[in-house]
């Protein structure tokens, strides 16, 4: 089934990307293909910028973002039905030529023609058979398409996959127990086989060792390559990782954007560095409009989980009235906590205030 290219394919952004993320990418791809700097031609450029501006017309409404969700939707699924509609008539056609061959060839069947002479009733009790056979195979033929094209969520675990994930389990335990001895090189070559068979764990802990040299030469961009499976897969450490590499340009192009993108999707998951940097970024305006609420709000967030810096950041809102009001005891008690935790900047801030 080809894929259905959509607004957010032309954007770059997934189709859960919240509204800010949407416009960041508006953003990076209008300075991208502006017609004064876009090397393809101004021609080319003035094409494309059309598909962009179209797709951002669309996504940064409400409402007109719903109703297109809603046709993507649709689209998919008559794709969906039409397809499993052709192999529907592919499955008719593989198991009706058999029969009727069978009918004129087999000798099994040339019997059963005797045997219907002698006995009407055993031939009609055999041809029933014969029928309901032809409907039990095209039954299961649709029950497996249908399973194909909208597959349930209902875990289904067999006994080899029990077995296999239990070895995946013991492998992955036994290379963490290696990398935690310092003996990184007999770990890694667990991690590359698991990391291989697509394991997200074993992904983010390869793309750690690539990225901090242990066991291999460093190399950012194989880290962030690996970062960027696991993070695909929804393994939150990896997210936090691979949206800081993109927000310092470590290993992969800088692109706010994409920064932003994945820093979010570890914050939503209650990630608290995810939330701190989410928050940094929202207050200097990195890849995002600048808004200290929200900058504030994810500090909020980052600093109940007892993120050092967070609690600093959001102290130094409230002692200095940014986004807020000024509140001098919710700062102190903010600076107390970060300086506790060995935030210098947080030490020197308490200074400020009388014993």
């Amino acid at each position: 089934m080809a894929k259905l290219r959509t607004h957010y394919d032309n954007l770059n952004v997934s189709r859960d990307a919240p509204a800010n993320v949407i416009r960041a990418a508006y953003k990076v791809l209008c300075q991208k293909y502006h017609p004064d700097k876009y090397t393809g031609g101004a021609e080319e450029a003035i094409r494309i910028m059309k598909v962009i501006n179209g797709a951002y017309a669309v996504l940064s409404d409400t409402g007109k973002r719903l109703q297109y969700d809603h046709w993507i939707t649709q689209q998919e699924r008559r794709q969906a039905s039409d397809d499993a509609r052709r192999m529907m008539q592919v499955i008719a056609n593989s198991y009706a030529a058999p029969l009727a061959q069978m009918k004129k060839k087999s000798l099994v069947l040339v019997a059963i023609d005797k045997c219907r002479k002698q006995a009407g009733l055993i031939w009609d009790s055999c041809f029933q058979v014969f029928r309901k056979i032809r409907w039990i195979l095209l039954l299961t033929g649709i029950v497996l398409i249908a399973a194909f094209f909208y597959p349930s969520d209902l875990p289904t675990t067999t006994a080899a996959t029990v077995v296999v994930n239990q070895q995946a389990i013991a492998q992955l335990q036994k290379a963490k127990q290696w990398l935690n001895q310092g003996q990184a090189a007999k770990a890694l070559p667990l991690y590359v086989q698991l990391a291989q068979q697509g394991h997200a764990e074993a992904q983010f802990q390869l793309a750690m060792m690539y990225a901090d040299g242990r066991g291999i030469a460093k190399d950012y961009e194989l880290a962030a390559s690996w970062f960027d499976k696991a993070a695909k897969q929804g393994y939150i450490e990896a997210q936090t990782k691979l949206g800081f590499m993109y927000a310092t340009g470590t290993g992969v192009a800088q692109n706010d954007s994409s920064a932003v993108y994945w820093c979010y999707q570890a914050a939503e998951q209650g990630n608290a560095i995810a939330q701190y940097n989410l928050g940094l970024m929202y207050a200097a305006g990195q890849g995002v409009a600048q808004d200290n609420k929200l900058a504030m709000s994810w500090y909020t967030k980052a600093a109940a989980q007892g993120e050092a810096y967070a609690q600093y950041h959001l102290a130094e809102m409230y002692a200095k009235g940014v986004g807020v009001a000024i509140d001098d005891n919710k700062a102190l008690g903010l600076y107390q906590k970060a300086a506790k935790q060995g935030v210098a900047e947080a030490i020197v801030a308490l200074k400020r205030y009388p014993r």
